[in-house]
């Protein structure tokens, strides 16, 4: 019997083969800042460490994690996979008053 999995947009059972996977991978952005060598030298990385360990202060893993890599997973049908293709942020779509 073939395994199967619930689209996770609409719920419709379909088997596995036959299902697309979505991956969502949302991270910091990794470019630097510029950085100019006067500022590194006035800079007291010993205070900019201990504000950093009070911001984080009552952060949980979760959050501290979400500020830096997340990765999801998730399986959807085929009809699914056509209305994320066409709109993948899922932003809403303007029309156009316009003549006919």
């Amino acid at each position: 019997m073939p395994e199967t999995v619930a689209c996770e947009l609409c719920g419709r059972i379909v088997e596995r083969h036959a299902s697309y996977v979505v991956r969502i991978e949302i991270f910091a952005d990794p470019s630097m800042p510029p950085l100019e060598s006067e500022a590194l030298a006035i800079t007291d990385f010993d205070q900019l460490a201990d504000e950093l360990i009070d911001q984080m202060e009552g952060m949980t893993s979760d959050d501290l994690q979400d500020d830096v890599h997340r990765q999801f997973e998730y399986h959807v049908c085929r009809p699914c996979q056509r209305l994320l293709l066409a709109n993948p942020l899922g932003k809403p779509r303007q029309t156009r008053v316009g003549k006919n």
